[in-house]
């Protein structure tokens, strides 16, 4: 399969600052691939490398086998950007606005019509009027309304409701399937599992983990909060290999899983339970307890 992006040893500093350490990432063609880590991890920055919207310390980077060259911008025909605090003319109208990018590439298309609407966008209105979560439209419009090759989308469901967060993975899919290649940043760990193919995890500037959403979901943690009748032994919990970690407040037990559940089901089928409830660990805790 072909490689779109290739990220080699790409170091960033800013002063004494190491935001980016030698990353090494790439991002195949037609899959949608996901940049996680927590805020400040250094997603953005490696984005606006790959961008050439910020110098580059080290390192090589390739888009499309291109080699990007360092503190250069490069050719955005195929490439659509929806950076992560975006912004555009405050004093046009959204439709104003969208027909002056397409008149920029020379395009006739009007398929900002359609994602308008799917995205309750009133594209008639000024963007300086519309409410945050509203000029995220704006900018997820602008970003696909030209059915680019390349899709590169920093945090792009910020303030959107779950209802168009659901929209957007449909809006994902069809790209997918129609050839488009997707590189995407989030801190939400439930976003990249919902949505991407493979997965690059960046903690505090260094690549950690590179893998299948498949190896992720395995490797990522289930916080399961039991209270028991009686309390369980703590031998019990220390043997079995499902169970990560632990917090006991007196016979409510909180416990961190990895992995199958059918060791801890084992577990819990020795003691009496008052009640259970489970969710998904934040990101924070599966970069904490597993890497």
């Amino acid at each position: 399969m072909t490689t779109v992006i290739k990220v080699e040893k790409l170091t960033k500093k800013f002063g004494d600052l190491t935001a980016l350490n030698e990353i090494d990432f790439s991002v195949l063609e037609g899959e949608v691939h996901g940049l996680l880590g927590a805020n400040g991890a250094g997603k953005t920055t490696a984005m606006r490398c790959l961008l050439g919207l910020t110098n580059v310390t080290s390192g090589d980077m390739y888009i499309m086998g291109e080699k990007i060259k360092k503190n250069n911008h490069i050719q955005r025909k195929d490439i659509s950007y929806l950076s992560g605090d975006f912004r555009s003319y405050e004093n046009m109208r959204s439709i104003d606005y969208f027909k002056y990018l397409l008149r920029l590439e020379n395009s006739k298309s009007k398929r900002y019509e359609d994602l308008s609407n799917r995205f309750d966008l009133d594209f008639n209105r000024k963007i300086a009027d519309l409410s945050k979560g509203n000029k995220q439209k704006v900018g997820i419009v602008q970003a696909f309304m030209k059915s680019p090759k390349l899709l590169i989308l920093d945090e792009p469901t910020g303030g959107l409701d779950p209802n168009l967060q659901r929209e957007f993975r449909k809006l994902l899919e069809e790209e997918k399937q129609s050839g488009s290649t997707i590189l995407l940043s989030s801190h939400d760990l439930l976003e990249i599992q919902n949505t991407c193919d493979r997965v690059t995890i960046i903690k505090e500037g260094s690549v950690v983990a590179s893998q299948s959403k498949e190896e992720l979901n395995r490797k990522s943690l289930t916080k399961i909060t039991v209270t028991f009748v009686e309390s369980p032994k703590i031998q019990d919990i220390k043997k079995n290999k499902a169970i990560k970690n632990y917090i006991r407040n007196e016979n409510e037990f909180i416990f961190y899983i990895v992995g199958s559940m059918n060791d801890f089901v084992q577990f819990l089928s020795k003691y009496k339970i008052e009640q259970l409830y489970s969710d998904t660990s934040d990101l924070n805790e599966t970069l904490l307890e597993y890497f």
